[in-house]
């Protein structure tokens, strides 16, 4: 525990007061400078970049000094006030205000003074108009803190900037983990392509922002938390892409909503989808008449593919990540002993399949890469290797 002296309570927050002014003047003197930079070198994209990274830092900055010099001028009348306090005791025992240490550079209930070599827990009534001594014990040794022991991080007025810094570092991991997991799920962007991704966009964001501004929750309770999120959305992922029936439930499948400009008013229903909302949809994509659609599906992301008899027509996987697709093989009037047929001419089966579709009554595939050639390693001959010339048995017997 620290005990402050008179001196202490007295000069250090008019220095910090100082500091925090020079701090400001310097950062608003950065951004002026800037500003003429890129005044001069207009043309220039990396000034325009540079001035507005230092305008905001600078904004950033003054804005945590703003704050600190108000919170600053709330705190000097109450150490007013610890002061007053200090010198009343100081009267009323008979001892030097050089002899008097104070646990609270504000005036709190509960506080511990030293006076000589004593210690006294004050009490306050409800207005902080009076005050009663009573005498205790420390369990440890306090560390006195006087006028020259003086620094910028020990003036009792630093949480808020440990906050600031806090909730920082809890941005960063927060950017760093979605940056992970666009990166690593193959994504470009956080914009949803199915359910689980919305609902994974929802989640991440509350977990973000609940524990970002919960000081009760450490930096490494935090960096757990997304990890555990992590795990259970790469897990999904992962079931999912192992069994179409999962993938179903979870993400769902397209559905055609419009056939040979019929419309499956049951199938639309089931999906919510209002006939205004359908209308919508078609007229985004330039079509005004039903009849002029040949084929209308409504994506697992909401989005409605359109395709009327003049255009090409839409291709769906057959096959998928090694999975069928039977949805699509029943769009392109095939069956599973066709597709297996197939395969078999193609010297392939479903499950080495990463993509398979039709193109022109032609079965396009990518086959995944074969293991003999990732694993494939080629051995130099034994006999470059060990090459030994040994005598001839005729040359031997020769020598005999």
């Amino acid at each position: 525990m620290n005990l402050y002296s008179l001196q202490y309570i007295e000069h250090s927050f008019n220095l910090i007061t100082y500091f925090h002014s020079i701090l400001t003047a310097f950062i608003a003197l950065v951004m002026i400078i800037s500003g003429i930079f890129y005044y001069r070198n207009q043309n220039n994209p990396r000034f325009r970049s540079l001035f507005i990274l230092v305008s905001m830092i600078g904004a950033l900055i003054i804005a945590m000094q703003a704050g600190r010099l108000i919170d600053q001028q709330n705190s000097d009348s109450k150490t007013g006030e610890t002061v007053q306090l200090i010198k009343k005791v100081a009267k009323d025992h008979h001892v030097s205000t050089n002899q008097i240490y104070s646990s609270s550079t504000t005036l709190a209930d509960g506080m511990t003074l030293q006076i000589g070599k004593k210690y006294y827990t004050v009490s306050f009534n409800g207005d902080q108009s009076s005050y009663s001594l009573a005498k205790t014990n420390l369990v440890n040794q306090p560390h006195q803190v006087k006028s020259t022991d003086f620094s910028f991080g020990s003036a009792g007025g630093t949480n808020g900037e440990m906050d600031y810094w806090d909730i920082a570092l809890k941005f960063i991991v927060g950017l760093i983990t979605i940056v992970l997991q666009i990166n690593l799920s193959g994504k470009g962007n956080l914009a949803p392509s199915n359910a689980i991704d919305q609902v994974q966009n929802y989640i991440l964001g509350g977990i973000i922002g609940g524990t970002i501004y919960n000081s009760q929750i450490t930096n490494l309770q935090f960096i757990v938390i997304m990890l555990i999120w992590s795990v259970i959305v790469f897990t999904i992922k992962f079931l999912t892409s192992q069994n179409t029936t999962l993938n179903k439930l979870i993400n769902g499948s397209p559905q055609v909503l419009i056939s040979n400009g019929i419309i499956n008013v049951r199938r639309a229903l089931k999906n919510g989808v209002t006939a205004s909302e359908l209308t919508f949809k078609l007229r985004t994509h330039g079509v005004n008449d039903i009849k002029d659609v040949q084929n209308a599906t409504l994506e697992q992301n909401g989005q409605l593919t359109v395709n009327t008899y003049d255009d090409d027509s839409v291709s769906y996987p057959l096959i998928s990540d090694g999975q069928l697709n039977l949805n699509s093989l029943k769009r392109e009037g095939i069956t599973e002993e066709q597709l297996n047929e197939m395969l078999q001419a193609k010297h392939t089966n479903i499950s080495n399949v990463y993509l398979a579709q039709m193109n022109d009554h032609t079965l396009d595939i990518v086959k995944y890469p074969s293991l003999n050639r990732i694993f494939k390693i080629k051995y130099p001959s034994l006999n470059r290797i060990f090459k030994i010339k040994y005598p001839t048995q005729i040359k031997i017997f020769n020598k005999k």
